[in-house]
């Protein structure tokens, strides 16, 4: 039977540090679009001229 507390603890710290380097990747990008937000703006009508 799986249940939840059964996983390796090396799977449960990969599983950690790969969440907690995506939370980083995230507030990195919102950090840059801040500024310089022309370069967001430019994206944001990029992507809007596709649809």
């Amino acid at each position: 039977m799986d249940t939840a507390g059964s996983s390796p603890w090396w799977q449960r710290v990969w599983v950690r540090a790969a969440a907690v380097a995506a939370a980083l990747l995230a507030l990195a990008l919102v950090f840059l679009a801040y500024r310089n937000p022309h370069t967001v703006v430019d994206l944001a009508n990029r992507v809007w001229a596709c649809f």
